[in-house]
């Protein structure tokens, strides 16, 4: 669901809720959602587990801020910010996220097809789980509050 007609930023949040970690993407759209100082706009998305289902979501905007469960060997909750031809050039030498080939394929695509948006920005949160779990972990948890902050300023900047 986004907050309002297409503008010039999109905050996509993608990942599974009912996997533990994985679902942060959808737990930081869900509070971002609540906030009232989000700028006018921004667009934010849950993209859940679509898939390639995310490339019409993402076309037409001139910046797409995802948000994802990401395996960088750090310690749970850490949040690293990336663009997208950095998580590219990587990408096979380390998943792009826990569902990798969803959206790494689907982001890959997009730049294919001539739609990836010309500024793709990942904010990766290190899981520490991704289990049949309604609930992420205390490290993901305490983590959500400054992702959220994080993706704020990102938008504003």
């Amino acid at each position: 669901m986004a907050t309002d007609a297409q503008g010039d930023t999109l905050i996509l949040g993608v990942g599974n809720p009912l996997m533990g970690d994985d679902g942060v993407g959808v737990l930081a759209i869900q509070r971002l959602l609540a906030r009232p100082d989000l700028p006018p706009g921004v667009a934010v998305v849950d993209g859940g587990t679509a898939g390639l289902g995310l490339i019409p979501l993402i076309e037409g905007y001139r910046r797409v801020v995802l948000v994802d469960a990401v395996l960088m060997g750090e310690p749970p909750g850490t949040v690293r910010r990336f663009r997208w031809h950095e998580a590219n050039v990587a990408g096979h030498e380390r998943p792009l996220s826990l569902h990798q080939s969803d959206l790494a394929d689907a982001l890959a695509l997009a730049e294919a097809l001539g739609c990836l948006p010309p500024e793709v920005i990942v904010f990766g949160v290190q899981p520490q789980h991704a289990d049949w779990e309604r609930l992420p972990s205390e490290a993901v948890a305490r983590a959500l509050p400054g992702l959220v902050d994080a993706l704020l300023t990102e938008v504003r900047s």
